[in-house]
């Protein structure tokens, strides 16, 4: 499992690399009511609404987002955790652990994402660090590889502390990356589970997802969005995180997906329901006013050049990633431009995926995504450039050098040899 996570994210730290951040906005604009916010393209990366996204703000329960992503990755789902004497006195909101009592780490991870369950949090960082002051070094280190730039947890279940902070754009990117697991994004859409009962706890705890926008419908569960009272359940939504406390106030990061896509909402600092106006406001806006163009699909050929020193002549350069982009639905793909930029000087010998050089796209003089260009094959070079390239590479000089003083001896000596057998000759004849 470990080594499943490791790919996923060096695969997700490949795609992110090749995206960039420059924003398009359809002419239709929103607002929303929370202090922070933001929408992201789930496979662009492109943000498409922001306010105030690098502000630091508490984030409350959507910590326990980072929390899941690390139990995913350094634990299996079937490890025993067994609860110590500090987790049964987590306050908040708690599945109500007893000391001793013993559960898989897919129970614990279940009641964290689902019940919100602080008592869960603590019980998984402790069974990964060691402590929670040590889980949450691990965490700020993870969430700075995964792109977040203003985020210090201290906790792993987002219990208040005035240094517990990040912002709606590191939230974003956590969360982009959490929804490619998908052990996450099987939990954080499910609605209802239970942990059975053992000696410790004879009754079966049953949760059901602090989400609403999974299973809030009834007259206690109803929103005016544009103009009109509706259900907060929104069947396009299949997550991801809830969070509360009287100082972050109503948190909530989204996720939807419609027409094949997918996009990221991050809610922060709302006030009551609201916190579901705004990011429904957001998930409607991202799915019906932007659309995916593709750039540049991998291995496309782009550009083909001469190898002058190799046993072939012609060599084609591929696009080495996918690049796609989040514009307006009318937006006018012809405003795109694109630009090649080639090492300056490319010779044989050369492998197969070497790099060679890249492709940028622009828009209005801003790039908005870039690839490499690399070989689509090896090429030898020529024998005769092999010798004149040995001939003068330094580390041969030393040696040619001796090979041409030896010669030179052995002339020198066999000129000698001879004058002197010359010479003797010359004597005999004279007798």
């Amino acid at each position: 499992m470990k080594r499943l996570f490791v790919i996923l994210f060096i695969v997700t730290v490949l795609i992110s690399s090749s995206f960039s951040s420059f924003a398009i906005t359809p002419a239709e604009t929103i607002d929303i009511s929370a202090e922070s916010g933001i929408l992201i393209d789930f496979e662009s990366g492109d943000i498409l609404f922001e306010k105030n996204p690098h502000k630091q703000m508490y984030p409350a329960s959507t910590t326990k987002i980072m929390t899941a992503i690390l139990t995913l990755e350094n634990t299996n789902l079937d490890d025993k955790v067994v609860i110590d004497k500090e987790a049964p006195f987590i306050g908040g909101s708690r599945i109500y652990v007893k000391e001793g009592e013993v559960f898989t780490v897919e129970q614990l991870l279940n009641a964290l994402l689902i019940e919100s369950a602080n008592d869960a949090a603590v019980a998984l960082a402790k069974h990964i660090s060691g402590s929670t002051e040590e889980f949450a070094r691990l965490m700020n280190k993870r969430a700075k590889e995964l792109g977040a730039l203003n985020t210090h947890f201290t906790n792993p279940n987002g219990l208040p502390d005035e240094k517990h902070v990040t912002t709606a754009y590191d939230l974003a990117m956590i969360s982009k990356y959490a929804m490619t697991i998908p052990k996450f994004k099987e939990i954080v859409k499910t609605v209802r589970y239970e942990i059975p009962a053992n000696e410790k706890t004879p009754e079966i705890r049953y949760f059901r997802t602090t989400n609403r926008l999974l299973w809030g419908v009834g007259p206690s569960n109803r929103i005016e969005y544009n103009g009109k009272w509706v259900n907060i359940k929104y069947d396009i939504v299949d997550g991801i995180k809830t969070g509360y406390t009287d100082a972050a106030q109503q948190c909530l990061v989204s996720t939807a997906a419609k027409d094949n896509r997918r996009v990221i909402s991050v809610v922060l600092k709302a006030i009551r329901t609201n916190v579901y106006v705004d990011s429904r406001k957001l998930i409607d806006y991202g799915l019906d006013n932007f659309k995916i163009i593709n750039l540049v699909n991998s291995g496309t050929s782009l550009k083909t050049i001469e190898i002058e020193n190799g046993i072939e002549k012609d060599l084609s350069l591929l696009a080495q990633d996918n690049i796609t982009k989040t514009v307006p639905n009318n937006y006018n793909e012809t405003n795109i431009s694109s630009k090649i930029e080639l090492d300056p000087e490319i010779k044989a010998p050369i492998n197969k995926g070497e790099v060679l050089g890249k492709v940028s796209f622009s828009l209005d003089g801003a790039i908005i995504g870039e690839t490499n260009l690399i070989a689509n094959k090896s090429i030898e070079e020529k024998q005769i450039y092999k010798i004149i390239r040995n001939i003068k590479d330094p580390k041969n000089m030393s040696l040619l050098k001796i090979i041409l003083s030896l010669i030179l001896i052995f002339i020198v000596w066999r000129t000698i040899v001879t004058v002197k057998r010359i010479r003797r000759r010359r004597r005999r004849w004279k007798l």
